[in-house]
């Protein structure tokens, strides 16, 4: 930090009893999120290898980030919302959980049914009608985190972390004995939707019993008011109503815009041009193998962006007390110290990632996966900007303005979509005007002339999809470069708002320092270089060993790039302290 952010910094330091709640939570939660990762690691590598190929592997990612944008529409806005109101006015909890159940009854349920009744045109859009009967069966999934979403806003809201990151375990756990049970025991990739189905509905059920149960006890302790009359009722549903459509169109922008490259990908790379009409299933095929590819690179370049949620989580309802209490100072020295190592968190873990994408895919992935290393490096550098902007965004809504939020999510998801289908459109017309059709072999009738027939096809076939498949890191890196782009505007925007509206700067020394980190870096990755060639000498596990003691050694050289420029300070040593004593003292 500067002198004069220490200076602005210590003018209005967080108190004691918000670094040690903020802090504990973060921790807290993040076990869990640190936890839905390895289950998350354990379905996302293990599923490539148990399904077979990487065209099985795409449709089930296909299946999943699409479910996915409803889903997250579903969970983040009705969390949000529910855990802002319930943060606000505690001893409303119970009644406004009353209130999102039965919204849910008119919003969630229908959506579900809806996203069913509309699989055969969802599965039109990737031009692949076989997707249909997963997409059906993938809509139970909505329904549950409908109603999954309030309960654990309730607990966000009353700040009972360690109930929410439970509950976290709980359905990361269920997920991932679920989805890799059913695929064991040769289920495929329906038993994979069908073991993510079974986990979200006794998790759902689970949480709900627990709600129940603690606003039982909460009543009898006191903490409960008396019911509202019919007026304050009706005036709490309308604003509960209003907050969570706001809630719920930034979150669709917001997932819509972490998904929007891998929808026009598969799309684009279906599309059968006229001059090889006829070939759809060799593209159908060829796209879900590209899918899969992205979708791996996906998973791994999200990582960062996994690690942030845990701050919403935790920061949401305090800069939404705050707000709502009209404590302006307090406000900003949240948004500060919030951006401040939220920057440092994502930079540090994506940083490693970007110098070591093509290693990474070697050591977890089968080879042909290498195809999307370029694509995972690029992606590693705006997943930075995202989760800040994902941060940013979420502190907007906190402090009572979703509206921003979601013209700001919505502008870059636009922007995201426009070029996405751009660039790929122009890559896939380059590729496709180099391709030529395949010619059908005729059998002359005899057993023989049949089978050289088949041959022959197959060949022709596999000549066609040889060259297409060269091509696959050009389509990934249209996608990857043109979602870089908006994630970066989004970014700017976002924390542009916040300097005008609370007067909290960016932090730019901290950003110079971590570029200084980010070239200290490079010369790591000169020094000691891991090419992919090693896993032929070495083994995967040799090699994978190999290339988590490069990132070791990056992240210590990292951290102490930070603590010799001085970016760690006292302040930041005492508000560690406190977070981790048990025992009273200065933050």
């Amino acid at each position: 930090m500067s002198a004069q952010e220490r200076a602005t910094e210590a003018a209005k330091p967080m108190d004691e009893a918000s670094v040690k709640q903020a802090g504990r939570g973060f921790l807290i939660i993040t076990a869990a999120k640190v936890w839905f990762l390895v289950t998350s690691a354990v379905i996302q590598l293990g599923l490539p290898i148990m399904l077979g190929s990487a065209e099985a592997f795409g449709v089930f990612k296909i299946i999943t980030e699409s479910i996915g944008l409803i889903n997250m529409v579903m969970i983040t806005g009705t969390l949000n919302a529910v855990s802002k109101l319930v943060s606000e006015q505690p001893d409303q909890a119970g009644r406004l959980v009353n209130m999102a159940v039965r919204m849910q009854l008119m919003l969630g349920v229908p959506v579900a049914a809806l996203y069913a009744l509309g699989a055969p045109w969802i599965a039109a859009s990737f031009n692949d009608a076989s997707l249909t009967p997963l997409l059906r069966l993938s809509a139970l999934i909505i329904l549950f985190y409908a109603f999954y979403a309030i309960f654990v806003g309730y607990f966000n809201g009353l700040k009972e972390f360690a109930r929410q990151a439970s509950l976290d375990f709980g359905f990361s756990t269920l997920k991932m004995l679920g989805i890799v049970g059913l695929v064991l025991l040769g289920f495929g990739v329906a038993g994979a939707v069908a073991g993510f189905v079974g986990a979200a509905g006794i998790i759902c059920t689970v949480a709900g019993i627990w709600l129940f149960r603690r606003e039982r006890v909460r009543r009898a302790q006191g903490l409960a008011s008396p019911t509202l009359d019919k007026a304050q009722t009706r005036q709490a549903f309308k604003r509960l109503l209003n907050y969570l459509v706001l809630i719920m169109l930034y979150t669709f922008a917001l997932n819509g815009l972490m998904r929007a490259d891998f929808f026009v990908l598969k799309a684009i790379a279906s599309g059968v041009p006229e001059h090889l009409s006829g070939m759809e299933s060799l593209f159908s095929l060829m796209s879900n193998k590209f899918a899969g590819f992205y979708g791996a690179v996906l998973n791994v370049a999200r990582i960062p962006y996994q690690g942030v949620i845990a701050v919403t989580f935790v920061i949401f309802p305090m800069i939404s007390q705050a707000t709502f209490s009209e404590d302006t100072g307090q406000t900003r020295a949240y948004v500060r110290s919030t951006l401040r190592y939220c920057s440092m968190l994502i930079a540090a873990v994506a940083m490693v990632l970007a110098f070591n994408a093509d290693s990474i895919i070697g050591a977890l992935y089968s080879s042909d996966y290498q195809a999307a290393s370029v694509a995972l490096s690029i992606l590693s550098v705006s997943i930075i900007f995202f989760a800040l902007f994902y941060v940013a965004t979420t502190m907007i809504i906190g402090s009572g303005h979703p509206l921003a939020a979601v013209v700001i999510m919505g502008a870059s998801l636009a922007l995201s979509a426009v070029l996405n289908y751009v660039f790929l459109t122009r890559t896939h017309a380059e590729v496709m005007a180099a391709m030529s059709p395949v010619v059908p072999v005729a059998p002359t009738g005899d057993a023989l002339s049949v089978v050289s027939a088949a041959a022959a096809q197959a060949e022709a076939s596999a000549n066609f999809a040889a060259p297409f498949l060269l091509r696959a890191p050009d389509y990934m890196q249209s996608a990857a470069i043109a979602t870089t782009i908006a994630m970066v505007l989004g970014c700017l925007l976002s924390v542009g708002w916040l300097w005008r509206t609370f007067g909290a700067a960016p932090p730019w020394a901290t950003l110079g320092r971590l570029v200084l980190a980010a070239g200290v870096l490079w010369g790591i990755d000169l020094v000691m270089p891991l090419p992919v060639s090693l896993v032929a000498e070495q083994g995967k596990v040799v090699y994978l060993a190999m290339v988590v003691g490069k990132m070791a050694s990056m992240g210590v050289a990292l951290l102490a790039t930070l603590f010799f420029t001085r970016e760690f300070t006292a302040t930041d040593m005492a508000r560690l302290k406190a977070v981790i004593s048990k025992k009273k003292g200065k933050a």
